[in-house]
């Protein structure tokens, strides 16, 4: 029997997926790789490392991870992206009893991991009986698992390389807010001046300040303006929309 599958939903992924999928391998009986349409080696590296490879087209985060689920072969699923490992602790967990448990992340960001500023312990439900849970389709990005039943804490870790450069995480901010602001967008939520000025403003003190971010020095200011921006990013985008769509 399949007791825990590893599921992982890739796109151009070929960097970080090899040392991922290392870190599921022998505690998972099975690693799924649901690959969105990578242009790169994402697929090829997948199956060279055992995985079971799936293909399907990306549209959402939401319906891409409740494709893995419906398609995991385990009682169990610990979800995963490529830019995560499993930490020893997590490979000794034996899940049993909870319908699913929540993880605390350690996020590792240019050279120091993250303590404060709402980067520890930063818990996800990652870890769920596959049968009990599902994805919530409206919530397209930073996707929510809904749970019929319990949800325990386990201190096991997943590590969290969240951003390779400065670049990358800017990026990274302007595809979330983007998506985020379609997703408000489309359930009928509307911004203006004062979303666009105070939002991003709010997120900064609070993340440096009232959750102390400051004291993770130089990395915690640029992750606490970084999400500053992806907040600027969502609502002034979705101001756009509200006004000229």
């Amino acid at each position: 029997m399949t007791r825990l599958s590893a599921t992982i939903v890739a796109l151009d992924e070929e960097r970080d997926l090899p040392d991922c999928i290392t870190s599921l391998q022998g505690f998972c009986d099975e690693i799924l790789v649901v690959d969105g349409g990578s242009r790169d080696r994402t697929a090829e590296i997948a199956a060279d490392l055992k995985a079971r490879v799936l293909r399907r087209p990306f549209d959402d985060f939401a319906r891409q991870h409740e494709f893995a689920r419906a398609q995991a072969r385990g009682e169990w699923v610990l979800s995963i992206d490529a830019d995560e490992r499993a930490s020893p602790e997590l490979r000794a967990v034996s899940p049993g009893g909870a319908a699913a448990y929540s993880l605390p992340f350690k996020n590792h960001y240019r050279g120091i991991w993250l303590r404060h500023g709402g980067f520890w312990p930063d818990r996800h439900v990652r870890l769920f009986r596959r049968e009990s849970c599902r994805y919530d389709p409206e919530r397209s990005v930073h996707e929510k698992l809904i749970v019929e039943g319990p949800i325990a804490r386990l201190d096991a870790p997943i590590l969290h390389y969240t951003y390779d450069s400065l670049q990358d995480c800017l990026a990274k901010m302007e595809r979330y807010g983007e998506q985020a602001a379609s997703m408000l967008f489309a359930r009928g939520a509307r911004a203006g001046a004062w979303e666009i000025a105070a939002r991003p403003l709010w997120r900064f003190v609070r993340g440096y300040v009232l959750r102390l971010g400051f004291l993770d020095g130089a990395p915690g200011a640029a992750m606490a303006w970084a999400r500053a921006y992806e907040a600027f990013r969502r609502y002034a985008r979705l101001w756009e929309l509200s006004r000229f769509s």
